[in-house]
C-alpha cells in the first residue's frame, strides 16, 4: 500500500496540470506523511480505498479522483451487510428525507434529518466531504445523491446496526426516533423500484411533443465503444462519431420537413463527453462560428503523451494539441488559444433557425456543462434548469495503482478563463421536485414555449 501511496502521489504531482492550485503543497506533503506513518500493517482493500479518498480529495476538483470501492462493497452485501435506511436529498444544503425503506411509518418523505447518533447533520455532512473530491459542497451533494446517502455513509463509517434520528417534521415539530439498519441487498431491491433520480440520462432519444422537437443526445462520446475493463487504454472508436453525425442529419432533417420553429435539448443528467459529438451538435442552431473561453492551459506528461499518440481525431485542435503533447518535455505546461478553432455553423438547409431551449440541472457534467455555458455565451439559446455544478479542469486521463489496481483520474487541462467555475446558471431557474412524479422542469419548458416567451 505504501508504494501505490507513493507512486500516486508521484504521478499526480507529475501528471495532473496543476495539483496545487487549490491546496498548497504543504498540506499535501503534511497529509501524505500523516497517512504514510498511519499504515503499520496490512489494511482490507476498504481501509485503503478510504485513505486514498481523502488524499486525493484534496485537490477540491472534479476531474482528480480515486474509484470508490464498490467491489468492497458488493462483497459486503453478500456477506449480509446492513445500511441505513432513509435516502436522502439536499435542498438549500440541509438534509430531508426521499425515502424511508424502515418499518416506521412516522417518517415520510420531505422531512428534514437535524442529527444522526447526536450527531448535527453539518458535522455528518463535513466529515463525507473529506471523502469527495469536487469543487465544492455542491458538487460533492450531488455525487451523495448519485451514489446514494445510505452506500456513501457505509463507505465512510462502516456498518452501524442502529440510529438515533432526530427528525424535524414538515410542521415544524422535532422528534427522536431510533431506526435498525436494513439488510443491503434489501436496499438494493427497494432503490430498484423506486423512481430513479434524474442523475444518469445517457440514452439518445428524439421525438415530438405537440409541435416540438425534443432531443436528447445522450453521451457525447460513442457510448456502445465503451469497455469499462479497457477504459485504460485509448479506445479512438470512443470519439468516433459518425454514427451520432447521421442520428443528427437524420432528426435535423426530420426538424426541417416540418418546419418546426421549436427545439428543446435535454442534458440534463448527461455526464459529458467530447466536443467533437457537441459541437456538430450545437453547429446546427448556431448563428456565428464558436468555442469555449478564449484559452486552454495543458500539461504534457508521460501519461498524456500515451494518450495522444493513440488519438486519431482529425480536428484541427485535437491535431494541434496532439503535436503539442508529444513534442514537449514530461512536465511542460502550454498555453492554446481558442480563437482560432472556431467551430463554424451549418449553413446548408437543414440549419436550424428556430428557437433553441437547453434543459440542464445539477447532474449535468462535464462537456454537458461546457456545452449549455457555450450557448449561453453566444445567445444561442435559452438555459431551463437548474444550476450545474462547477467546471474548472478538462481533459481526464487515468492510470492504475500498480498494487491495488485501483483507477485514478486526473486533469491534464484547465480552462484558461473559464465562465463555469461555479457553475452555469439557467436563464430560467427551475428546479425538479424529487418527490413528484412531474417533470417540473419539461412542464415549465412548454408552458414557456406556449407562452411565446423566449
Amino acid at each position: 500500500m505504501k508504494e501505490d501511496f507513493k507512486y500516486l502521489y508521484n504521478t499526480l504531482e507529475a501528471s495532473h496540470y496543476d495539483l496545487y492550485a487549490n491546496t498548497k503543497k504543504e498540506v499535501f506533503d503534511k497529509e501524505y506523511k500523516r497517512i504514510t506513518e498511519s499504515i503499520a500493517d496490512s489494511l482490507t482493500p476498504l481501509q485503503i480505498n478510504r485513505l486514498f479518498l481523502q488524499f486525493i480529495a484534496l485537490s477540491k476538483e472534479g476531474h482528480c479522483s480515486i474509484e470508490l470501492p464498490f467491489s468492497s462493497y458488493g462483497h459486503y452485501l453478500q456477506t449480509g451487510g446492513t445500511l441505513f435506511p432513509l435516502n436522502i436529498y439536499f435542498k438549500n444544503s440541509q438534509v430531508f428525507v426521499l425515502d424511508n425503506f424502515s418499518p416506521d411509518s412516522s417518517i415520510i418523505p420531505g422531512d428534514e434529518i437535524v442529527s444522526i447518533n447526536g450527531k448535527p447533520m453539518k458535522d455528518v455532512m463535513k466529515n463525507i466531504y473529506r471523502y469527495l473530491s469536487g469543487e465544492n459542497d455542491y458538487f460533492k451533494n450531488n455525487i451523495i445523491e448519485a451514489v446514494s446517502f445510505p452506500r456513501i455513509l457505509w463507505i465512510v463509517n462502516d456498518e452501524n446496526k442502529n440510529f438515533a434520528v432526530r427528525i424535524k417534521k414538515q410542521n415544524g415539530k422535532q422528534i427522536n426516533i431510533n431506526i435498525s439498519s436494513i439488510l443491503g441487498y434489501t436496499f438494493e431491491e427497494k432503490m430498484a423500484n423506486r423512481k430513479p433520480l434524474p442523475f444518469s440520462n445517457q440514452a439518445r432519444t428524439f421525438q415530438y411533443i405537440d409541435d416540438i422537437a425534443f432531443l436528447r443526445p445522450g453521451t457525447f462520446f460513442n457510448a456502445s465503444k465503451y469497455d469499462e475493463s479497457a477504459q485504460l487504454k485509448v479506445n479512438s472508436d470512443l470519439l468516433d462519431n459518425k454514427e451520432f453525425i447521421h442520428l443528427l442529419d437524420s432528426c435535423f432533417t426530420v426538424i426541417h420537413n416540418k418546419h418546426t420553429q421549436v427545439l428543446i435539448i435535454d442534458l440534463r443528467g448527461n455526464p459529458g463527453g467530447s466536443g467533437t459529438f457537441s459541437n456538430p451538435m450545437v453547429a446546427f442552431f448556431a448563428t456565428e462560428p464558436f468555442t469555449v473561453g478564449s484559452k486552454f492551459l495543458i500539461r504534457s506528461s508521460e501519461i498524456s503523451k500515451n494518450f495522444w499518440k493513440e488519438m486519431n481525431d482529425t480536428s484541427q485542435l485535437f491535431i494541434d494539441i496532439k503535436k503539442e503533447i508529444l513534442s514537449k518535455d514530461n512536465g511542460a505546461r502550454f498555453e492554446m488559444s481558442t480563437a482560432k478553432y472556431k467551430y463554424p455553423p451549418r449553413t446548408d438547409s437543414l440549419k436550424f433557425k428556430g428557437n433553441v431551449y437547453v434543459l440542464i440541472n445539477r447532474f449535468s457534467g462535464s462537456q454537458a456543462i461546457e456545452v449549455p455555458a457555450m450557448i449561453q455565451h453566444y445567445g444561442f439559446g435559452k438555459l431551463i434548469g437548474e444550476q450545474t455544478a462547477p467546471l474548472t479542469d478538462a481533459n481526464a486521463r487515468q492510470f492504475k495503482l500498480p498494487n491495488t489496481q485501483l483507477t485514478v483520474t486526473f486533469p491534464e487541462a484547465f480552462y484558461g478563463d473559464s465562465s463555469m467555475a461555479n457553475g452555469v446558471i439557467p436563464d430560467y431557474v427551475i428546479n425538479d421536485d424529487v418527490l413528484t412524479e412531474k417533470d417540473e422542469i419539461l412542464d415549465y419548458t412548454l408552458q414557456l414555449i406556449k407562452e411565446n416567451k423566449y
